[in-house]
């Protein structure tokens, strides 16, 4: 059998997983600003491409359901080298496509390395964490990544700006490829689990709390959408550059970064309800204001309303685990609870596209605020 050689990093343990997660979210980051208008090349108009996003999120939720059988079979270290592996060659692939056909093809199998690393990552995180300190621990993991989201789509819209999208995805596929190759010769900790347990669907549902953490998701999933794939769109239909569609993304990371660890470390003392409903209040009336700014204020006001997803992403996830005690239970239910992110981002574009069928971009900005404020009452009825 063949033995890799024994190689030290200066981190490790949690640092070396931050080392991962911040390297990842950086390369994957970067694909932000360009990937709704590499889509737009080869269709219409920009309804087309929310559509096409609404069949990528149901290959998500599929293997996500495939690989919540897969996860009591196969070890996470595997699924995790395999999906960076598979994620960099995929986007090299991306540099020769010529028509949406190859495209929806090529993300067939491209969607089943991105479940892989996706539901994987968030596993290994708990690894290195008690359920005690769950709140800051999740709010230290999206700070990292929302750090890589600081500077990957800055770098993207640049290198797009400056030679073409072919060079934004071999650029992006390298530290993919890098992680890969560390991962085979520095796997990271892993417990064994009692693998007796069955897919836990209706176990999930069957938890009010869990059901209604569920439903949140999808409202947080939904403003992603809006930031990552009409956003882009709105900004290249009113005549702003990838370049500025990469700086309108930076600037949208930084209130996630300074503000996530903190939230959590109140949540962990305070209860997780009322930051969540504070934050959907927050993004709801800063995108009814969308309403009345020209274009690139628009920017700015979508951009700053991700203060609010400041005081919801890091508390989802830990009210999650806070909620779930077993490692057994953690592996029959996460994966069920991660089938929110593709299925907010299957029944959110379906719909957002079809507002702008018949409806501009302001149009739909306002659907978004409301539906933002009507997330916020939901939050109040958590389990505190």
């Amino acid at each position: 059998m063949l033995k890799f050689p024994k190689i030290i990093l200066p981190l490790k343990g949690v640092n070396y997983l931050i080392f991962i997660v911040l390297v990842n979210s950086i390369a994957s980051s970067m694909l932000v600003p360009i990937f709704p208008l590499y889509i737009k090349n080869f269709v219409s108009n920009n309804a087309v491409v929310g559509y096409i996003s609404v069949f990528i999120a149901a290959l998500l939720i599929l293997y996500t359901l495939l690989t919540m059988k897969l996860l009591p079979r196969i070890k996470k270290m595997t699924l995790i080298k395999v999906g960076f592996l598979g994620l960099a060659i995929t986007q090299i692939i991306f540099t020769v496509l010529v028509n949406i056909e190859q495209f929806l093809i090529l993300e067939i199998v491209r969607a089943l390395f991105l479940v892989a690393t996706y539901l994987t990552m968030g596993l290994f995180v708990r690894e290195y964490t008690s359920t005690k300190a769950m709140g800051r621990a999740e709010g230290q993991y999206f700070t990292i990544a929302n750090l890589g989201f600081l500077l990957g789509p800055l770098l993207g819209g640049l290198l797009a700006n400056a030679y073409s999208f072919n060079v934004v995805f071999i650029v992006s596929a390298i530290p993919q490829i890098l992680i890969a190759a560390l991962l085979f010769l520095i796997p990271l900790k892993e417990s064994e689990t009692q693998h007796k347990h069955k897919l836990g669907i209706l176990d999930y549902f069957k938890n009010k709390s869990l059901l209604m953490l569920y439903l949140l998701a999808l409202g947080l999933f939904a403003w992603w959408s809006i930031l990552y794939t009409y956003l882009p769109l709105y900004a290249n239909t009113s005549g702003f550059s990838a370049k500025i569609i990469g700086y309108a993304l930076f600037a949208a990371a930084i209130p996630l970064i300074l503000l996530e660890i903190p939230i959590g470390k109140l949540a962990d003392s305070h209860g997780f309800r009322k930051y969540i409903a504070l934050g959907f209040i927050i993004i709801g009336l800063v995108m009814l204001l969308t309403y009345f700014a020209k274009p690139f204020y628009v920017l700015i006001l979508i951009a700053a309303a991700t203060i609010g997803a400041a005081f919801i992403e890091p508390l989802l996830e830990a009210y999650f685990f806070k909620n779930v005690k077993t490692k057994e239970d953690e592996h029959k239910l996460y994966p069920v609870y991660k089938t929110s992110a593709h299925l907010s981002s299957l029944i959110a574009p379906l719909i957002f596209s079809t507002i702008l069928i018949y409806f501009n971009f302001k149009g739909l900005f306002l659907f978004v605020a409301i539906l933002m404020l009507i997330f916020s009452l939901l939050a109040l009825k958590l389990k505190k």
